[in-house]
């Protein structure tokens, strides 16, 4: 908890000529933690600043409004892409998506704040170098490994870093911006993504490339496009373990047919041009057979007589720890509706009717 509390705490008693034992009485401690409040030696527990905030008729965020670390820093941002509209207007849309990125941050930052939540995060590859095609293999299953998720399929890539203490953020932009991301103040990484990218496979792909950003460590001599190339490589690897390629598609195959990789596809939410990705560099297939798959991808999507059905890979992957901490904050009241809608950005009646459909009993 930060200072700013111990000083508002003391500012507002003192305004309402209350003396430590008055306080004392109204919140029920003795007065002796009212003093150790004031000076910042004791934290109180969000109960007692419950108690403290009806007693002094301020709610439970004043004390923490404005404490967030609002003057943080971005650094290493990297886009996904190098997209036309890039090369048209490259430093305008950056700037642009900084600036939505910043006043996200800072609302978020100020939200966990009042929650009294600390973010930390952990490089789970921290010290593994990265030289090779095998190195990403690696990695990718010590990953796994460490966030212990096995083999098994990723049921929503962006919930699960939100859950590791990645800051993920959404953009509305044009459908030729995939993602970007970076770190605040050094050490914790946020990754941007488009809301209006196109499938839910590409989503995933790219959260995992920035991913790939964030926590692979490349020598110096690996180049830009070098390390692109790793950071798909590894999207691809964590998506679907070379051991699972195996046990789902069998040994020694140079045909393969649609239905296999649309049921790889709806199990494991990666796109068929990825499978067909990952069979080859993960050597399951040569070269040759990978063009001949290839091919038969396109024949399949050019091929007016079928349905064209691809299959489809059923998960939201939307950003929800803001609006799960928002909505905890109203209803364990530390957050008042009208703070509701600074956060959001949204009017008062917008943010309780959200609220009320689900079924918060809100006042």
């Amino acid at each position: 908890m930060e200072n700013v509390f111990a000083l508002k705490l003391k500012e507002l008693r003192e305004k309402h000529r209350y003396s430590l034992q008055d306080l004392a009485d109204q919140v029920g401690v003795a007065k002796q933690s009212i003093h150790k409040f004031e000076n910042g030696q004791v934290n109180p527990s969000s109960e007692t600043i419950l108690k403290i905030a009806d007693a002094l008729n301020v709610s439970y965020s004043f004390f923490f409004e404005n404490s967030a670390n609002t003057n943080f820093s971005l650094a290493n941002i990297r886009f996904r892409e190098e997209h036309k509209i890039f090369k048209d207007d490259k430093d305008g849309m950056e700037n642009e998506i900084k600036q939505e990125v910043f006043r996200y941050l800072s609302r978020f930052m100020e939200l966990e704040t009042i929650m009294d939540v600390d973010r930390e995060f952990d490089n789970p590859l921290s010290g593994i170098e990265i030289i090779s095609d095998k190195d990403i293999e690696k990695a990718a299953k010590i990953l796994r490994k460490k966030w212990k998720i096995g083999n098994a399929p990723i049921s929503d890539v962006v919930e699960t870093l939100e859950n590791k203490g990645v800051f993920v953020i959404e953009v509305n932009r044009l459908e030729n911006f995939a993602g970007l991301s970076g770190t605040v103040n050094d050490d914790i990484p946020i990754i941007v993504l488009n809301e209006n990218c196109l499938t839910v496979e590409r989503k995933r792909f790219t959260a995992l490339h920035e991913l790939g950003h964030i926590v692979l460590e490349f020598p110096d001599h690996i180049s830009e496009d070098k390390a692109e190339f790793f950071c798909d490589y590894f999207a691809g690897a964590v998506l679907l373990v070379d051991d699972v390629l195996y046990d789902e598609l069998g040994k020694n195959r140079t045909v393969i047919s649609l239905a296999e990789l649309r049921r790889i596809k709806e199990v494991y939410g990666i796109s068929i041009q990825a499978i067909i990705m990952r069979a080859r560099t993960s050597g399951f297939i040569d070269y040759n057979t990978s063009r001949n798959w290839w091919k038969a991808y396109d024949d399949w999507k050019s091929d007016e007589t079928s349905s064209n059905d691809f299959g489809n890979f059923r998960c939201n992957e939307k950003t929800t720890r803001f609006k799960n901490l928002l909505v905890r904050g109203v209803t364990e009241k530390r957050i008042s509706i009208s703070k509701a809608a600074e956060l959001t950005g949204r009017k008062v009646d917008v943010i309780r009717k959200e609220l009320d459909e689900l079924n918060f009993n809100v006042r």
